[in-house]
């Protein structure tokens, strides 16, 4: 009787392999559970993004409201600042226009319209901006939450692009811009090559475009996309030039470097876009970059579809 006990006991616990068969079991539901998971996570954070750009959007389209025109790329008054433009010759509109990292990133324009009104406020704007002036060290510093885009898990501040501020961070944005399209093959400037900007975007040096302004259609034309790598407040971080030879979600490499500073995302295959008319559409990286380049003119006269834009 007592040993029928002990036999049954003994039964009662697994072996090791049985034990190793369950873990082995449970890994591969993982293992088929995770992707779902991680899509799922990446849905919400791409819907938090386009929520982010449609807010954006909003914002533009209050600002526009109340000035008439859409906020500028970047801000320097060219009669205290020599840097504003730059003389060039050998460009077809004569200049070169530079956007510095001490000078004011447009969007910041945006603050008062997207419930940022006290951030606004702490900013001086007689001084220069990003992490050159130490009265604005402490605003310049803080996460706007709508600027970022949860795909990208970023840390709360990123890394000043002013060489001259290696150890300072600054709030970070992923969003930028639609400076302009296109490069003018024409400039052989030595120290600013390939940098004349034209001004056939939304935003770009003291820019003041309005609606009528775009007559291209305002639904088919982008306002402002995503970017990883920028801070809300540096002037050189405003805006982003679009051209036929640089492709969605790869970085621009000049000489060997590689810039993560053009249209890209952390979200698979695609890029976020607000429009001028406040809607937000997903671009895949395999859009024509024909198109891709009308989408960003504002007067080209050019013609596209959304379907096109896909």
């Amino acid at each position: 009787m007592r040993r029928d006990q002990g036999e049954r006991a003994s039964r009662a616990g697994f072996t090791l392999i049985e034990l190793l068969v369950v873990i082995a079991i449970i890994g591969v539901l993982v293992a088929l559970i995770m992707p779902a998971v991680q899509a799922a996570r990446e849905s919400a954070n791409r819907a938090k993004c386009q929520n982010n750009l449609k807010q954006l959007g909003l914002a533009a389209q209050e600002y526009h409201d109340a000035f008439s025109f859409f906020p500028a790329g970047w801000y320097c008054d060219p009669n205290t600042d020599g840097n504003c433009v730059v003389a060039n010759t050998g460009t077809s509109n004569g200049v070169v226009q530079v956007a510095y990292p001490y000078m004011w990133n447009g969007l910041i324009g945006l603050f008062t319209k997207m419930e940022q009104v006290n951030l606004y406020n702490e900013l001086n704007f007689m001084v220069p901006g990003g992490a050159a002036a130490p009265d604005n060290l402490t605003a310049v510093r803080r996460t706007v939450d709508g600027f970022v885009c949860p795909s990208n898990r970023k840390a709360n501040t990123v890394a000043t692009t002013d060489q001259s501020f290696n150890n300072v961070k600054l709030g970070p944005s992923d969003y930028r811009g639609n400076m302009a399209s296109g490069i003018d093959a024409t400039n052989t400037s030595a120290a600013y090559p390939g940098n004349c900007f034209y001004d056939n975007g939304i935003t770009y040096w003291n820019s003041q475009v309005s609606m009528a302004d775009i007559t291209d259609g305002t639904s088919m034309t982008g306002l402002i996309g995503e970017s990883l790598v920028g801070t809300w407040a540096e002037g050189s971080n405003c805006c982003v030039r679009t051209d036929q030879t640089r492709s969605i979600n790869k970085p621009i490499n000049v000489n060997g470097t590689n810039y993560f500073t053009y249209w890209m995302s952390k979200h698979p295959g695609m890029v976020n876009f607000a429009k001028c008319d406040g809607s937000v559409s997903a671009i895949s990286n395999s859009v024509n970059k024909q198109v891709f380049v009308k989408f960003m003119t504002r007067n080209g006269g050019e013609t596209i579809s959304s379907d096109e834009l896909k």
